[in-house]
C-alpha cells in the first residue's frame, strides 16, 4: 500500500480542525454537519491507515483485529460520503432555498450498504478474512455505488436552486461533488494507492473556505457574533421550528456617546462589555448587531429574566476604558420565536425597528413589547403593497384645499394633496405612506403621479371658472435629488398642455439643507416657469438668511407657529410677516380653524389663509362644487 497521499491530509486536518475550535461557533446545522463530517474524516483517514497496515501484515496480528478495523474503515467511509450530502443539504437549508425530496432516499442508500458492511463478517459481502488476509467480497462495489448515489443525490438537490444561489456558492458545491467524484474514480482505477482520504481533504478545504470562514460570522468589536450570525441563528430555528429566546439590548443615545467620548473609547468600551457577555452568558450565543446594539440568544427557551436583572446590575456601574469611566444605560426587548410566530426576518427586523426607537427615546421606559413593533411591521408592508399598486395602476388620488385671499375671503388657489385608500376604501394617512415612498424609492413614481392628475384637472377644467390662478404641488426633499426632475417635470405639463405658471411647487425647510444641489434644482425649475413656495416655515430651521437666497415668491407659516400666537401672543410672527412683506414675498396662514383665527391673521397682514375653517382637501368633484367665497 502506498499510504504518501494520507499521512500529510491527517497533519493538516488536525490544524484545520484546531483551528475551527479555537473559534466561536454558531450553533446552527451547517456548523454541526461540518464538526461530523471532520470527526468522520479523520475516523476514515486513521481507520484505513490501520486497516491496510494490518492486512499488509496479516500474518502478525490475529484475525479479530483485521475483521474490527476493517469493518470500521468501510463503516466510516459510507457516511463520510452520506455526511458530504447531509453538509450541502446543510447548506442549501442555511440559504433558505432547499428542496426535499431525495433526502429519504439518501439514507436507504446508507442504512442498506451499511447493513452489506456489518454482515460482511458473517457473509463475506463486502470483504472476508482468511488465512491469506483480505480479500474483497462480491458486493464490494458497493462502495461506489453509496457514494455515486450520495453524489447523485446532491447534484439533484443542488440544480434546481442554482438560480436562487450566488454564482460562488453554486460553483463552490459543484466543487465539491467533482472533486469527489474524481477521487472515487481514482480509487478504482488505483486500489492499491490510499488517495481516496485526499480528495476528501481537498473537498473539506473548500467547504471550510466558502462556507464555514469563522470571520463572517464575528463582530469587529470583540470575541462575539454578529448581524449575519444572527439572522443565520434565528432563520434556522424559524426554519427547524426550534424554540429559541432572544434578549437585545441598545445603548441609549449610543451616536450622541460616540460624538461626545469620541469612537475610541466607545469602541473599547463595546469590547469590554462584549467580553463580559461572554464570561457571564456561558451557555448562550452573545451578539453584537450594530450601533450599540446587542442580542443574547438561548435555544430551548432559557430563563433569560436572571440576566436582564444582571445587565441592569451591571450597567448600573460605569465601564473603564484608558481614556476614563463611561456610564452607559441601556433599554431592553425579549423575543421569544414561539410566541411571536413571524418568519425570522420579519422577527429580526421589529427587534432592530424597536431597538433603535428605543436608544432614541427620550422617555425613561426601560422595555417595549416587541409584538407592537412586529404589528407595526405588518402595516407597513400593507401600505407598501397598496403603494405599489396604486402606482402601477394609477390610482393615487389627488385631494384639493382652497387657499383664500384675507382680505376679499375669495378662492384664488389651491393645494394638491395626494390621497391613497385601503382595500376597503378608507383613507390611509399621508405621513404614512409619504414617507415609507421616500424611504424606498416610490417618492419619483408619486410625485409625478399627482402632477399628471393636477394637469388633467387643468386641462379638463377652466382655472378662471373655478377662481383658481394656480396650483401648489408639494415636492419632496427625496425627489429633489433627483437630477432629471426639472425634464421630467417639463415632459409632463408639455403633454396636457400645461403652463408652468399654474403650477407652484412647495418645499419645505428641511429640503434646504444641501445648499449647492437644491439652489442648482430650483434655479432650473424656475428658469422653466416654476414658482415656488416655502412650506411649514417656522418647523425647521427657519433661516431668514437661506430664504433669502432662493427665489421663493410665498411663505407658509406652519401651523403650529400659528396656533401657538393665537394661544398666546409675542412680536415674533408679526416681525416675520413684516420682514417677509418687505423683502417682496407673501405670507400664507396654514392650520386656520375658527374665524378668530382668520381675522387675527388678516390683521398681521397675512396674504392668504388656508385650514380646516374654510375646508379641508376634498375629492375634485366636490371641490368644484364649493362657492367661491367664503
Amino acid at each position: 500500500m502506498n499510504y504518501s497521499f494520507s499521512m500529510p491530509s491527517i497533519l493538516i486536518l488536525i490544524v484545520v480542525m484546531g483551528y475551527y475550535f479555537l473559534r466561536p461557533r454558531l450553533p446552527i446545522r451547517l456548523n454541526r454537519a461540518f464538526l461530523a463530517l471532520l470527526v468522520i474524516q479523520i475516523g476514515t483517514e486513521v481507520t484505513d491507515l490501520a486497516a491496510s497496515y494490518l492486512d499488509d501484515h496479516y500474518e502478525a496480528f490475529p484475525p479479530w483485529a483485521l475483521w474490527l478495523f476493517n469493518l470500521l474503515y468501510f463503516v466510516f467511509y459510507l457516511c463520510r460520503i452520506y455526511m458530504f450530502f447531509v453538509f450541502i443539504r446543510s447548506v442549501l437549508d442555511s440559504r433558505g432555498v432547499s428542496r426535499s425530496g431525495v433526502d429519504a432516499w439518501a439514507f436507504i442508500v446508507l442504512a442498506l450498504s451499511l447493513a452489506v458492511a456489518l454482515l460482511s463478517p458473517l457473509t463475506g459481502w463486502l470483504f472476508r478474512i482468511d488465512g491469506a488476509g483480505y480479500h474483497a467480497g462480491p458486493l464490494y462495489h458497493v462502495l461506489y455505488v453509496c457514494s455515486g448515489a450520495c453524489l447523485l443525490f446532491s447534484l439533484c438537490i443542488i440544480l434546481p436552486c442554482r438560480k436562487q444561489l450566488t454564482r460562488f456558492d453554486f460553483i463552490s458545491l459543484l466543487s465539491i461533488i467533482a472533486v469527489l467524484l474524481a477521487g472515487n474514480v481514482i480509487r478504482f482505477l488505483f486500489p492499491r494507492v490510499i488517495i481516496m482520504s485526499l480528495f476528501s481533504f481537498i473537498a473539506i478545504l473548500i467547504i471550510f473556505i466558502s462556507f464555514l470562514d469563522p470571520d463572517h460570522f464575528l463582530s469587529e468589536r470583540g470575541h462575539v457574533f454578529n448581524l449575519p450570525a444572527f439572522q443565520a441563528l434565528l432563520s434556522e430555528c424559524y426554519r427547524r421550528r426550534r424554540p429559541c429566546r432572544v434578549l437585545s439590548f441598545v445603548l441609549r443615545n449610543y451616536t450622541e456617546h460616540r460624538e461626545i467620548f469620541g469612537g475610541k473609547q466607545m469602541d473599547e468600551a463595546l469590547e469590554r462589555i462584549n467580553r463580559w457577555l461572554v464570561s457571564t452568558c456561558r451557555g448562550l450565543s452573545v451578539f453584537y448587531l450594530h450601533n450599540g446594539v446587542f442580542a443574547v440568544v438561548g435555544l430551548n427557551h432559557p430563563d433569560l429574566n436572571r440576566l436582564s436583572d444582571v445587565l441592569r446590575r451591571r450597567f448600573a456601574d460605569p465601564w473603564s476604558t484608558s481614556v476614563g469611566p463611561l456610564r452607559l444605560s441601556i433599554a431592553f426587548v425579549e423575543a421569544d420565536t414561539d410566541a411571536q410566530h413571524v418568519p425570522a426576518d420579519k422577527l429580526i427586523n421589529a427587534l432592530m425597528i424597536t431597538l433603535d426607537d428605543l436608544g432614541h427615546a427620550q422617555d425613561p421606559k426601560e422595555s417595549r413589547s416587541l409584538s407592537d413593533s412586529i404589528e407595526e411591521i405588518n402595516r407597513r408592508l400593507e401600505i407598501r403593497r397598496l403603494l405599489e399598486k396604486a402606482l402601477e395602476e394609477d390610482g393615487l388620488e389627488v385631494f384639493y384645499q382652497p387657499l383664500v385671499e384675507s382680505e376679499s375671503r375669495r378662492r384664488v388657489a389651491a393645494e394638491a394633496l395626494v390621497r391613497l385608500r385601503d382595500d376597503g376604501g378608507s383613507l390611509i394617512p399621508p405621513d404614512r405612506f409619504i414617507a415609507l415612498a421616500e424611504r424606498d424609492g416610490y417618492i419619483a413614481r408619486l410625485g409625478e403621479q399627482v402632477l399628471a392628475k393636477v394637469c388633467v384637472f387643468l386641462r379638463d377644467h377652466d382655472p378662471e371658472a373655478l377662481g383658481l390662478q394656480w396650483i401648489n404641488v408639494n415636492l419632496s426633499p427625496v425627489q429633489l435629488m433627483h437630477r432629471d426632475l426639472p425634464r421630467r417635470f417639463m415632459d409632463i405639463l408639455n403633454r396636457y398642455q400645461v403652463s408652468p405658471s399654474r403650477i407652484h411647487l412647495e418645499i419645505t425647510e428641511q429640503s434646504m439643507i444641501d445648499f449647492a444641489l437644491l439652489r442648482s434644482q430650483i434655479d432650473e425649475l424656475h428658469a422653466c416657469g416654476f414658482l415656488f413656495a416655502l412650506d411649514d416655515y417656522g418647523s425647521g430651521y427657519s433661516n431668514l438668511t437661506r430664504v433669502r437666497q432662493y427665489p421663493f415668491f410665498n411663505i407658509k407659516f406652519d401651523m403650529e407657529v400659528i396656533r401657538n400666537y393665537c394661544a398666546e401672543r409675542d412680536p415674533l410672527l408679526p416681525g416675520l410677516i413684516r420682514s417677509f412683506r418687505e423683502m417682496g414675498l407673501s405670507a400664507t396662514a396654514e392650520g386656520i380653524e375658527t374665524a378668530d383665527m382668520a381675522a387675527l391673521m388678516q390683521q398681521l397682514g397675512c396674504d392668504y389663509l388656508q385650514g380646516y375653517y374654510f375646508s379641508r382637501p376634498v375629492p375634485p368633484e366636490e371641490f368644484i362644487r364649493q362657492p367661491r367665497q367664503f
